[in-house]
């Protein structure tokens, strides 16, 4: 316990933190991105065609149904998750392992949807 305590004062008191990394399990995802997890699993299961139109009908859907304070919170775990650099595989794991159902609009891969997500839930 004292070597935990003595970890803690020191990572504050330096401001020493582990590098940023990419989650390893399914909690883990679900724990470091709890918003996007629900927009994913909300908005984008196999239900999701029978009442949507398509992925921006979802979104759309999702900012006008949605608290304000939940949105910027998504926004933010969108933005946190692409620092993570990861590539198109990685990326299709990371949208899976959140609850995503459905493939991303063909136009572009997992990644490459997530950026004009965030965009578009801002300024609509």
């Amino acid at each position: 316990m004292t070597l935990v305590a003595d970890f803690i004062r020191s990572s504050v008191m330096e401001g020493d933190v582990p590098p940023p990394a990419t989650p390893a399990t399914h909690w883990e995802w679900n724990a470091r991105y709890p918003e996007l997890g629900r927009f994913l699993a909300g908005w984008f299961s196999q239900g999701m065609p029978d009442g949507l139109d398509d992925h921006d009908a979802a979104v759309d859907d999702y900012r006008t149904a949605t608290h304000p304070h939940l949105v910027t919170v998504l926004v933010g775990e969108l933005h946190e998750l692409l620092a993570l650099g990861l590539d198109e595989p990685a990326s299709a794991l990371a949208l899976a392992e959140l609850g995503m159902e459905v493939d991303p609009p063909v136009t572009c891969g997992s990644g490459g949807w997530l950026a004009p997500v965030a965009e578009r839930l801002v300024t609509k």
